[in-house]
């Protein structure tokens, strides 16, 4: 299936054309908002279910997500509220800003990366995961201000110039193509199905909604059925099969290939492959949704990817701990709910933990224990400058 044929992407979030990929970062469960999209001021008395004429309100499932994991769950969200303001303080002391035109573009790539993802428009997924596109856009301000806060040009550039080869194999830095698909037994059958989508074609065209839902009572490949046959991303000279790649990069959006003889269909996550020593022939019906032209392979274009490397590295991950940290103890917090006094009393060790260090580093004071053998040494605090 494309999935074993587009070696090296595997749905994964390219940067200049897929622009938002902290949406999967543990960056983002760290500064996200709340799941529920705090800040849209709902009431506290919104129903949002009815149970036999009964009501389940937002204030019943605020309750209930407060005592959820014995309350923990609550107090990582209010301190992922406080850090997110934390670090809007920062960026406008040091003068970092994140503007319009930059938010458009990292907003283009991430619309790009849902359909590649789900199969669904941007505005589906939103109404699927229950946020607003400002949701969106406030989210992924927080986390450009933070990349840009913890990592400086000279690392970004080094980071840069270290992984041209990586770089060059992305999709996004090639011409690529997001595309549907259709598997079935047989060609006959693909004949069938080709036809169904025909019918439902305007001008020569299918909607990607028209083919995802035939796709979900059609298609074989159980992963791909629940993505409304969406098959993903593949990059030019990437697609593990010529025939599929050369009819991959004629077609035109919307138009529907003939049938095209396919490998069988992955199985489900966690269950082997069939044993069977001679599988029927499938073949697969395709639409490509979206032709992307390649970007230039320059920092600029690859900031996004670069920005996610250098934060899955544990050199940058201890780094942007320890600016959380340093964020954390420098300021003045008050917890006024009682519920979440065990916060601010966190916080508070915090402070006398860090006042200890910086005392114990004075001329004069014992030198702080080394880090165990192997082990590097925490990285100091970043500097002050952008």
């Amino acid at each position: 299936m494309p999935g074993r044929e587009r070696k090296g992407f595997a749905m994964r979030v390219p940067a200049a054309s897929l622009r938002s990929t902290r949406l999967l970062l543990a960056l983002i469960t760290i500064v996200a908002l709340a799941a529920s999209g705090c800040g849209r001021g709902k009431k506290t008395s919104d129903v949002l279910a009815r149970v036999n004429g009964q009501a389940v309100t937002k204030a019943e499932l605020d309750a209930a997500l407060e005592t959820s994991d014995n309350g923990d769950a609550a107090k990582r969200t209010l301190d992922s509220l406080i850090v997110r303001e934390l670090i809007r303080e920062e960026a406008k002391k040091r003068g970092i800003t994140v503007g319009k035109e930059e938010l458009d573009r990292r907003m283009s790539g991430l619309k790009d990366y849902v359909l590649a993802m789900t199969g669904k428009d941007f505005q589906g997924w939103l109404a699927d995961t229950g946020q607003t596109e400002d949701d969106v856009r406030t989210r992924m301000s927080i986390q450009v201000l933070t990349a840009k806060l913890v990592l400086t040009d000279t690392d970004r550039k080094k980071y840069f110039e270290d992984n041209q080869s990586r770089l060059k194999d992305m999709p996004h830095n090639n011409e690529s193509v997001i595309y549907r698909e259709i598997v079935v037994a047989s060609q006959q059958e693909a004949e069938a199905v080709r036809k169904d989508l025909l019918g439902q074609a305007a001008q020569g065209k299918v909607s990607g909604a028209a083919f995802g839902k035939i796709a979900e009572q059609r298609t074989l490949d159980p992963n791909e059925r629940r993505r409304g046959g969406m098959a993903g991303w593949v990059a030019k000279g990437k697609a593990g099969n010529p025939k599929l790649e050369e009819v991959l990069f004629k077609l035109q959006p919307g138009e529907i290939s003939e049938p095209i003889p396919a490998p069988p269909p992955a199985p489900p996550a966690g269950q082997k492959p069939s044993a069977t020593p001679q599988q029927p022939t499938l073949y697969r019906v395709v639409m490509v949704e979206k032709h992307l032209k390649p970007g230039s392979l320059t920092l600029e274009n690859n900031e996004d990817i670069i920005e996610e490397w250098m934060m899955s590295d544990p050199r940058y991950q201890a780094q942007l701990g320890e600016f959380f940290n340093n964020l954390r103890a420098k300021a003045s917090i008050e917890i006024t709910d009682p519920r979440f006094h065990s916060l601010e009393e966190a916080y508070a060790q915090g402070r006398e933990a860090r006042e200890k260090q910086r005392s114990m580093s004075q001329p004069g004071a014992m030198a702080p224990a080394m880090p165990p053998s192997g082990q590097a040494p925490a990285p100091a605090a970043p500097p002050t400058g952008k």
